[in-house]
């Protein structure tokens, strides 16, 4: 848990696509808080410190990690427990243009994908074969206060056409795992081999008919 990352909002009154407008122009981003019995309540955080706070774990890790929610002019909601639900984001700039937050209770479990990283070198992709992820986050059942910022995930013993299972991995017996155990979550593939067809005749050109064959002792005829 991360007690030391406090989000700072103010209440929100205007809606639409012109309010939204003029309030990136200030460098304001509009919200939305909700959460389990907890009616919703529009609000807007501040674009800059939504960036410093997104900026040292990465986008995935903060966006799945337990922040505080402070409501500056509401002194009757308290500061909330919560997470980033979903950010949305202009598809060209990728700037925020509005972020989904969700209130959560510290005594209850929710599900959660915690991001896998990998580690180490693998000796298959020495031997040169291809490195392949197939599974980047995991999704765990646990209460708020022991979600994970990763799980890694170490590739140092992986040769071609070998891979690392979901139930391989040490995951804490607290940590209730909704996958499948056999999924596979990364492996060492084979590369390519590229057979060269060979070229096709050029048009126009004639294809030589094949010389017929000799017989023994037979001569060749002269023009």
């Amino acid at each position: 848990m991360n007690d030391t990352t406090v989000i700072k909002a103010h209440s929100r009154n205007k809606k639409g696509k012109n309010a939204a407008f003029s309030l990136r122009d200030k460098g304001l981003i509009p919200a939305v808080l909700y959460g389990h019995n907890f009616p919703p309540v529009t609000l807007t955080i501040s674009a800059a410190e939504l960036a410093a706070m997104l900026k040292p774990v990465g986008h995935s890790a903060a966006e799945h990690a337990l922040h505080k929610l402070s409501i500056e002019d509401r002194s009757d909601i308290p500061t909330k427990d919560i997470m980033i639900k979903e950010i949305q984001r202009d598809p060209i700039t990728s700037k925020v243009l509005h972020v989904d937050l969700y209130a959560v209770r510290m005594d209850e479990k929710i599900i959660v994908p915690v991001r896998i990283n990998v580690t180490g070198k693998a000796p298959g992709v020495q031997k040169g074969g291809i490195l392949q992820q197939m599974l980047r986050e995991i999704k765990i059942k646990c209460f708020p206060s022991d979600i994970p910022q990763a799980f890694d995930v170490d590739v140092s013993d992986l040769d071609i056409g070998q891979s690392i299972h979901i139930a391989d991995i040490t995951i804490p017996a607290h940590l209730e795992v909704h996958e499948e155990p056999s999924a596979a979550v990364v492996g060492v593939i084979a590369p390519t081999v590229v057979k060269e067809e060979a070229p096709a005749p050029e048009e126009g050109v004639p294809t030589p008919a094949p010389e017929a064959e000799k017989k023994p002792g037979e001569k060749k005829e002269s023009a």
